[in-house]
């Protein structure tokens, strides 16, 4: 089998795995929320109530507490489970007037150039008839090379946005912020993006990654609270008494079963993300790292978690279920001041090798430093913001 054919065929599992990962988005989020609620039934009716005791005010208490407990995890499960389902992650909006202007105006010269160029083009060959033939082919050579210049200047659009350069997104054809990423399966670029989850049926990205990392925390804590109860159960023997149906063993240890899954999958992966919030990442960012990226882990592990999960009046605010949003818009983003100086250095750096660069073009210096005026595009945060 030849390479040509084991890339075509790498290339369509890969496209069929992203047509699963689009399509069957429901069928992981109903599959997730039947095995959560067939737990959380299978603890509240029969675990829950054959481990609680009521022989005295202490035990009773001891209920009370226990119950709460139970109740506010149970909500809390939901609550941030919907929330990261519903809430989208975030998309780059740079459809403003000001951009469409620059780069419509700019299009409208290039076309305004090439119409000159067609009407000088046929004056001369009205002008040279025996010459017709080798005209009409270098006026098609040079309209051709003037479509390719035309495509790679629009390729070439930047925009600033506070000193920051924005990236360009080659399948979105759009102007994109920094840490913004496309998604293959969404099929649109994502502000902050950290991955496309099966199981909430989208992205996980910057509106919605504070929901999603209190799901997988409050779920952790919510399957070890359930094998605390069951576990007595199932080693003490008591679940095979006569005090339980067949029914009632089979869905103690059908809940016991995946709870332990539940706890070592959502373990391993809460507790990565733990990580990459407290350095700053995303998943992207920590398994693809670039080769210049900017370094976005504050001065402690206590910023990092109050930026994604923010800030109370008290110390566990943050991990409240709650509706909160983000603060910023998801484009802007605090550097490491130690880092900040040395990447304005290297921008400082970079401007001067491309300065270099231009100089030894000097066919291209007037054309260059106009292309770069009309594709360099300054705009304004607090612009931004209002909109």
């Amino acid at each position: 089998m030849s390479k040509f054919n084991i890339k075509g065929i790498v290339k369509r599992c890969d496209d069929y795995g992203k047509l699963v990962n689009r399509y069957c988005g429901p069928v992981f989020v109903g599959f997730a929320t039947s095995l959560i609620t067939l737990i959380a039934i299978t603890y509240f009716t029969i675990i829950f109530p054959a481990t609680s005791d009521f022989s005295n005010l202490f035990f009773l208490f001891n209920f009370l507490c226990d119950l709460s407990i139970s109740l506010f995890l149970t909500y809390g499960i939901y609550f941030n489970y919907i929330k990261a389902i519903i809430t989208k992650p975030g998309y780059p909006d740079l459809n403003s007037t000001l951009i469409n202007n620059e780069i419509i105006s700019y299009n409208n010269n290039n076309n305004n150039n090439n119409n000159n160029n067609n009407n000088n083009n046929n004056n001369n060959n009205n002008n040279n008839n025996n010459n017709n033939n080798n005209n009409n082919n270098n006026n098609n050579n040079n309209n051709n090379n003037n479509n390719n210049n035309n495509n790679n200047n629009k390729k070439e659009i930047t925009m600033i946005v506070d000193n920051i350069k924005w990236g360009y997104c080659k399948k979105c054809s759009k102007l994109k912020p920094p840490r913004c990423h496309h998604c293959s399966v969404c099929d649109r670029c994502v502000l902050k993006m950290d991955h496309h989850c099966p199981w909430i049926g989208g992205c996980v990205g910057f509106y919605n990654y504070r929901y999603f990392f209190l799901f997988l925390s409050y779920l952790w804590v919510s399957v070890c609270y359930v094998l605390a109860h069951s576990l007595p159960l199932l080693f003490g023997g008591y679940l095979f008494s006569k005090n339980f149906t067949e029914i009632d063993r089979l869905l103690v240890i059908i809940s016991s079963i995946g709870s332990f899954i539940t706890f070592v999958a959502v373990g391993s992966f809460g507790g990565f993300h733990a990580y990459l919030i407290g350095s700053g990442q995303t998943s992207i960012e920590n398994l693809y790292p670039p080769k210049k990226r900017p370094n976005y882990s504050l001065a402690s592990i206590k910023d990092n978690f109050e930026i994604v999960l923010g800030k109370g009046e008290y110390w566990f605010s943050g991990l409240l279920p709650i509706n909160y949003t983000p603060i910023g818009n998801g484009c802007d983003f605090k550097l490491n001041e130690n880092n900040k100086n040395n990447g304005d250095n290297n921008n400082n750096n970079n401007k001067t090798e491309n300065n270099n660069s231009r100089n030894n073009n000097n066919n291209d210096d007037e054309e260059d430093s106009a292309g770069e005026n009309d594709n360099l595009i300054n705009y304004d945060t607090d612009h931004y913001n209002k909109k």
